[in-house]
């Protein structure tokens, strides 16, 4: 049994463009997945976020649906303390995740490994992990992604050490890849698949993200983003989308 937790609606960004000479003002409504059962297994400590983003600008009054952000909060910790073994985990309480366990992890204590500690300044088990993320073409390149977001990580990240994703363009996935119709519908630049995965990671590296060597994995500690101003960044960069408008992350 599940249930779909609502969470208020957010404003991620109210602003004028210079380049669009419009007021934009926009904000994301999430929902959260989780199970209310009492025993708890191993899937129940992942939890799927979605984030409907809408918005609106001054020649249109009505709200329009401009994207979509999702992402996964994994409670690493707490499945542990619930007795959910390390070899579990190693297999991944969900496929989706493993690659982040075995990378991020030390498989044997259930902690992150020494070196994450020590780079990141991370404390806590719980990981954020941005999915995915899709802008439509009419409100690319005026903020709304980049703030979407950060309003995310605003909401869901401070349980988290760390707040990962594995940048790849939507373009490129087999479920945009193998429909015609969806591709037409996404307006994704002409760019190859090098040049536009290069462009992506140097979107969510501006963003704050640093590579995990050379994994694909992008990684933001939670415990640096205040005080190294990564926040602040974040904000300031917000109206600076990438060309890159078909954005996948993981």
């Amino acid at each position: 049994m599940g249930c779909d937790m609502k969470v208020e609606k957010a404003t991620v960004l109210s602003r004028t463009t210079d380049e669009m000479k419009t007021d934009i003002v926009a904000s994301v409504e999430f929902a959260v997945r989780a199970s209310l059962h009492e025993e708890y297994v191993d899937a129940d400590f992942v939890h799927s976020i979605l984030g409907k983003i809408s918005a609106k600008s001054e020649d249109s009054g009505d709200e329009q649906a401009a994207g979509c952000i999702k992402a996964s909060l994994v409670q690493f910790g707490e499945a542990m303390d619930h007795g959910i073994s390390t070899e579990r985990l190693g297999d991944g309480i969900d496929g989706s995740i493993a690659e982040y366990w075995e990378l991020l992890f030390d498989l044997e204590t259930g902690y992150w490994k020494e070196e994450i500690q020590h780079e990141y300044e991370v404390s806590g088990c719980n990981l954020l992990i941005i999915d995915s993320m899709e802008i439509r073409p009419r409100f690319r390149k005026m903020g709304v992604g980049p703030a979407a977001i950060d309003r995310t990580i605003d909401i869901f990240g401070p349980v988290c050490g760390l707040v990962a994703c594995k940048p790849w363009p939507l373009q490129f996935t087999p479920a945009f890849s193998r429909d015609r119709k969806a591709l037409k519908k996404l307006k994704a630049p002409a760019a190859g698949r090098d040049e536009a995965v290069r462009k992506l990671r140097a979107y969510w590296s501006r963003l704050g993200f640093w590579p995990l060597g050379e994994t694909g994995i992008h990684v933001l500690s939670m415990a640096q983003r205040e005080s190294n101003g990564s926040r602040k960044k974040s904000e300031t960069l917000a109206g600076a989308d990438s060309d890159l408008v078909g954005r996948r992350v993981c």
